[in-house]
């Protein structure tokens, strides 16, 4: 049915629902996982120095490569085999990129940002509207 689950984070503990459901449904139909992390670029384009976006970029890698690592792990835990990527860009641009016709994109509804989201414009909401492939929401709990 899916040839691959894909399972953006971005390491909140709002998105942990969404990577346990994707990491389940990976198990459940014996397909590999993409864990998928997106630098989201304009959280520092307007920064004028290089050598500070450099640094903000190098931080925010770092930050998704130990998200991801948590995904590969739990995926272990489960007997999932789980592919990592680390994209640059608009998040929600990225997700759907990464999705082929016949995979899943596992997706919480709300990440990081929380509530604000709502009211601002969701990721989650321009997956569901753009994506080539299934998209399934997981509700996720927003906590302080």
């Amino acid at each position: 049915m899916y040839e691959k689950v894909i399972i953006p984070t971005d390491g909140s503990d709002c998105a942990k629902r969404g990577v346990e459901e994707g990491l389940w449904m990976a198990k459940t139909l014996g397909v590999r996982a993409l864990a998928l992390y997106v630098v989201d670029t304009s959280e520092y384009e307007g920064i004028h120095h290089e050598s500070i976006k450099t640094s903000v970029r190098v931080g925010l890698k770092k930050a998704g490569l130990e998200a991801l690592d948590k995904v590969v792990a739990k995926g272990l835990k489960w007997g999932v085999q789980v592919d990592t990527k680390v994209a640059m860009g608009k998040p929600f641009q990225e997700i759907i990129n990464a999705g082929e016709e016949n995979d899943v994109i596992y997706i919480s509804s709300h990440g990081a940002s929380g509530w604000t989201k709502l009211f601002v414009g969701s990721t989650t909401d321009r997956v569901i509207k753009h994506a080539r492939c299934t998209v399934a929401v997981v509700r996720g709990k927003y906590t302080k």
